[in-house]
């Protein structure tokens, strides 16, 4: 498999389907059917945090210390873990370089800027989309990941990276999630994965509360936030190191974008919690964060005086979502476009388009972003 630049719009993901009798059973045909995207995975991620400054034994030290954690925090996830490495024919220390990578570049001073969400709370009827942005260099190294469901657990649908168990996604009980990274001085190496937090939701969690608890429980060092999408409401968990806040929609009109009483909650890559400004960075020096939100907020103030001349007004779909989500030339870059000549570690794209619509049981994936008009878009049905 290429580790090489492709555009995000011209890839056609390879669909990882599983069905097996146990987490473990699952586990290896994971690692056995996608040994060689998590090959590739591994050597991309070796390179960019060599790239980034941070050594083989900061990496193996940080990896090492987020599977103890792992283990101790969420023993079924760690065997798949483990089961996925012995498929793939490799260490599983080695297989934590993926799955704990956003806590392996905490120790970098900067990395790329990732991911614009967008969530509308409306109780029976709430929705979420999101860009994900990253390195462009890793176009290739992702897949639709369709897990089925084993005893104690739900089926899911999503994306994933080579390697992890679940990354964006929703699960068959309605229950989503979407990601963005962030930065704090808090921030360190070593703690349960985020991608392995977001596997446990979309594995376990049957309602909002569930999902909550779930986030609330890991000992995490590493900045994020996590959107959780279901029916009935979009929660944002901001995590800043080992520090965790919820954000919700809320009754009032602002110009910070949290319009309120028409439920919408954006997020970038920026701290947003009063309680979590303290230590606060940005992702980079060049970062666009504040640029993407600022426009973020207008679009959903245009869009709301638009619907409220609506006769009678109407529901927000996920179609408007995305409309909120596309940016062209001079906008904001929300939809992310590596700059002409940008070198290595500095070409970041969004790499999917995601919407998902929990009370229709129903997922969107498209590979680039939505300027690009969603083709190959795959719509998984749970």
């Amino acid at each position: 498999m290429s580790t090489e630049f492709v555009p995000a719009a011209e890839v056609r993901p390879v669909t990882f389907a599983v069905h097996a009798n146990d987490h473990i059973e699952r586990g290896h045909r994971r690692g056995d059917e996608l040994r060689t995207g998590i090959a590739s995975t591994v050597n991309a991620y070796r390179r960019y945090f060599s790239h980034l400054s941070i050594t083989e034994a900061a990496v193996h030290s940080a990896a090492t210390s987020s599977w103890r954690r792992l283990q101790e925090w969420w023993p079924t996830g760690a065997e798949e873990v483990e089961a996925v490495a012995a498929g793939a024919g490799i260490d599983v220390t080695e297989l934590m370089e993926i799955v704990a990578r956003t806590e392996i570049m905490t120790q970098a001073p900067a990395a790329p800027t990732e991911c614009s969400t967008v969530s509308h709370t409306s109780p029976g009827a709430s929705v979420a989309a999101q860009n994900w942005d990253w390195a462009a260099d890793f176009s290739t190294l992702w897949h639709f990941n369709d897990v089925g469901a084993v005893p104690g657990q739900h089926r899911h649908v999503g994306i994933a990276e080579f390697g992890m168990l679940g990354k964006i996604g929703l699960n068959e009980a309605g229950v989503g999630v979407l990601l963005n990274i962030l930065k704090h001085t808090g921030d360190a190496a070593g703690g349960v994965p985020i991608h392995m937090i977001l596997a446990r939701v979309l594995a376990e969690a049957g309602t909002l509360a569930e999902a909550l608890e779930i986030i609330d429980s890991a000992s995490t060092s590493s900045s994020s936030i996590i959107t959780v999408i279901t029916a009935e409401a979009a929660v944002q968990v901001e995590i800043a190191g080992a520090l965790k806040r919820e954000r919700r929609a809320r009754a009032s009109s602002g110009a910070d974008g949290e319009t309120g009483e028409s439920g919408f909650l954006l997020h970038t890559n920026h701290f947003l919690h009063p309680d979590l400004l303290d230590g606060a960075l940005e992702l980079r020096p060049d970062s666009t964060s504040q640029e993407r939100y600022r426009h973020l907020a207008e679009a959903v103030v245009r869009f709301e005086a638009e619907r409220a001349l609506a006769r009678g007004g109407r529901a927000v779909t996920v179609g408007d979502l995305t409309k909120l989500l596309t940016t062209g030339p001079g906008d904001a870059p929300v939809c992310c476009t590596p700059a002409p000549g940008a070198t290595y570690g500095n070409r970041s794209a969004t790499l999917v388009s995601v919407r998902i619509d929990p009370a229709r049981k129903q997922i969107d994936l498209a590979p680039g972003s939505p300027a690009d008009g969603l083709h190959g878009n795959r719509r998984f049905q749970l």
